[in-house]
């Protein structure tokens, strides 16, 4: 990574077009009197500049689609919750153009939580076409994925109750990629956040409040879930792939 060199003048004046580009992976030092002060560099570190080793981490995320089939017990997919009238922000993936990877800008955070990312690694009928475009957004970092604590413990229980540790090693690996998942952890704020939203949405259970918390606090353009519960709510945009 090569640090570009600016004075701290420079740097107040041009500061909203250094963190964009920071954020495509630059690095910026700031110098007072020609001394470093202070660096400005992209979290979680810069995108490989090596096309084979970018590719390399796109298909490393695109090939697990599908690569959990069984690993879930398939009726355990959506609990047995029935779910209220949808309000308007409910979009199901399963209306014409209901989503369009053109409908988010470049950057845009994208939180998934645990029954869209499991669906996306079982190919769950009716779900693997939609989840494909937004997972492939993701790796080419178009868009930024989140993925939270819960989320990342349903994933990898899947093919640890196979036994199967190389892909649970897989998983773990892909969706803590810091260069396309930001992870959220399940603190102390989060579970605060979390109690309040089940309180004023009572159909959702303590783990559908937090990925949903999970969604609002990273300030996710959108949370895609495969859950009927979430896919009702009304405290966050969401696309889901059930016709409610």
């Amino acid at each position: 990574m090569q640090d570009t060199p600016l004075g701290v003048e420079e740097a107040r004046r041009r500061l909203p077009e250094l963190l964009e580009r920071a954020s495509a992976g630059e690095a910026f030092v700031i110098q007072r009197h020609k001394k470093p002060m202070a660096a400005l560099v992209p979290i979680g570190g810069q995108p490989p500049n090596d096309p084979l080793e970018r590719q390399r981490q796109i298909q490393g995320l695109m090939t697990l689609q599908g690569s959990g089939r069984g690993c879930w017990d398939p009726n355990q997919r959506h609990p047995a919750r029935p779910a209220a009238t949808a309000p308007n922000l409910v979009q199901p993936l399963e209306t014409p153009n209901a989503f369009s990877p053109g409908q988010l800008v470049r950057g845009s955070r994208i939180a998934l939580d645990g029954s869209a990312l499991v669906a996306f690694l079982a190919d769950a009928k009716g779900t693997g076409k939609y989840l494909k475009p937004i997972m492939q957004g993701i790796a080419q970092g178009t868009w930024q994925g989140v993925i939270s604590s819960v989320s990342l413990a349903r994933v990898l229980e899947g093919p640890l109750a196979q036994g199967d540790e190389v892909l649970t090693q897989r998983y773990a690996t892909a969706f803590t990629n810091p260069q396309q998942w930001r992870q959220v952890p399940a603190d102390g704020a989060l579970v605060l956040a979390a109690a309040r939203l089940q309180r004023q949405e009572p159909q959702l259970e303590a783990i559908q409040a937090l990925e949903l918390a999970t969604a609002i606090a990273s300030e996710a353009a959108v949370l895609v879930t495969d859950h009927p519960a979430l896919a009702q709510t009304g405290q966050h945009p969401v696309l889901s792939a059930l016709r409610l």
